[in-house]
């Protein structure tokens, strides 16, 4: 069994080697990469290798832990951001995406550590992804194929395992993605995922009920049942076509009448609409299969505030999530790349003055949230002032729980995802 793994540290060796590059197009003679994994053992990743019919491509980040921490942390955000819009989401052909990121570092302490102060562990790509090690003493066992010449980077192998990409631009993985959607563009499909709400005031979930996907011709194309939070997803749905979300009429919705077609968040989209036959329907269009993806591709606030700019409003009121540890106020280096981007743009526009609003959920005792709140818009304005922001032009306010968005009051059992809806930081930027 060959292996892939010294390579990070021993790069020099292998040019000294007069060792070749794999170039993109070129396939890769092994199958398995030997790794250790979080509990410092040894194990394989298994690679595609053209020998079975697959959409897989498997994406592997090299780093060390001699990288500034917020570098990587900011690469693996882009790196999340841009699978997740195609995992699943985008065409055949990269339908499904494993996420490797392989760090060389001999202590095993060390690089756990590195991944927890960035909050690495904790993966927002809606795929698999799994973080493993690389240490020195594999030295002998050295594949002599991949030669990563700088730090980080990342290799992406296509389903006949195939090189297609090595770059150390996560521009250059979306324009890879966005050309293998090109070439299938006729068979695009998309994980379309929603919540079902019953009731005109109260919208509570409705569980353990069916729900069906049907194409233009009326025909059933998917069916699912909701879960416990009213959640329901249809995966690898053919998305060229007209498509319908239709509740069948069953004792539980007999004396509701009011149906709810919601986000995972809980945000209500639209009401589903009452046919001559008593079934719940509604007809999405075509912004609607991208607003019920699972992840939703938005703009940054450094669009927002382009967009902003160029208009005639004084005022711009956009949510970002800053990303706190539970019950605490400190800005993570995940938080800090949303600041730096703050900071560009109150630089850029010194007249310009910035209200920060903090946000928590309905778990826990409201006076407890609405002083946990307040320091967290504390935190942010501290740390703009920091970067040299004149603390005239910032206000920082905390609002606990007093403006949630979705169903999730005090005492209403809600999902995660529900509940992280509301966890949030808003920016009101002001030209006057």
């Amino acid at each position: 069994m060959k292996k892939l793994l010294a390579i990070i540290f021993f790069f020099p060796v292998l040019i000294g080697f007069g060792q070749k590059k794999l170039r993109e197009g070129e396939k890769i003679p092994f199958s398995r990469v030997a790794v250790y994994n979080s509990n410092d053992k040894k194990t394989d990743i298994d690679l595609p290798n053209g020998k079975t019919m697959t959409d897989k491509f498997v994406l592997v980040l090299f780093f060390t832990t001699q990288q500034p921490l917020k570098q990587i942390v900011e690469i693996n955000q882009k790196l999340e951001q841009t699978l997740n819009r195609f995992q699943n989401n985008a065409c055949k052909g990269a339908s499904e995406i494993e996420y490797i990121t392989i760090c060389a570092e001999e202590k095993p302490e060390t690089w756990k550590k590195y991944l927890e102060d960035g909050n690495l562990v904790n993966s927002k790509f809606n795929g698999k992804k799994t973080n493993y090690l690389a240490k020195k003493g594999l030295k002998d066992e050295v594949v002599k194929v991949f030669a990563a010449d700088k730090f980080p980077s990342f290799f992406l192998v296509n389903p006949k395992g195939r090189l297609w990409l090595e770059t150390d631009s996560a521009q250059a993985l979306e324009e890879a993605f966005r050309s293998i959607c090109r070439t299938n563009a006729s068979s695009s499909t998309a994980d379309i995922a929603g919540k079902v709400l019953i009731g005109e005031k109260e919208k509570t979930p409705l569980i353990q009920h069916s729900v069906y996907l049907l194409n233009h011709k009326e025909d059933t194309i998917k069916s699912t049942t909701t879960d416990a939070y009213g959640d329901f997803t249809f995966s690898k749905v053919d998305t060229t076509q007209a498509l319908t979300i239709r509740i069948a009429p069953t004792e539980k919705v007999k004396n509701n009448p009011m149906v709810f077609l919601a986000k995972l968040t809980g945000e209500i989209i639209t009401e589903l609409k009452k046919t001559l036959k008593g079934d719940f329907e509604y007809k999405l269009l075509k912004a609607d299969v991208v607003t019920l993806s699972p992840i939703e591709d938005e703009d940054d606030i450094t669009l927002k505030y382009k967009k902003f700019d160029k208009s005639g409003q004084k005022s711009l009121l956009t949510s970002e999530n800053i990303y706190y540890e539970s019950g605490k106020f400190n800005i993570t280096f995940e938080g800090e790349l949303v600041l730096d981007k703050v900071i560009a743009i109150l630089n850029a526009n010194p007249k310009v003055k910035l209200d920060v609003s903090s946000h928590t959920d309905a778990r826990g005792d409201d006076a407890s949230n609405l002083a946990l709140s307040q320091k967290r818009s504390n935190a942010v304005i501290d740390y703009l002032a920091s970067k040299g922001i004149d603390k005239s032009r910032l206000k920082a306010i905390g609002k606990g729980e007093s403006a949630i968005k979705n169903r999730c009051l005090n005492g209403v059992e809600c999902s995660d995802k529900e509940h992280e809806f509301n966890r949030r930081t808003e920016f009101n930027f002001n030209k006057n």
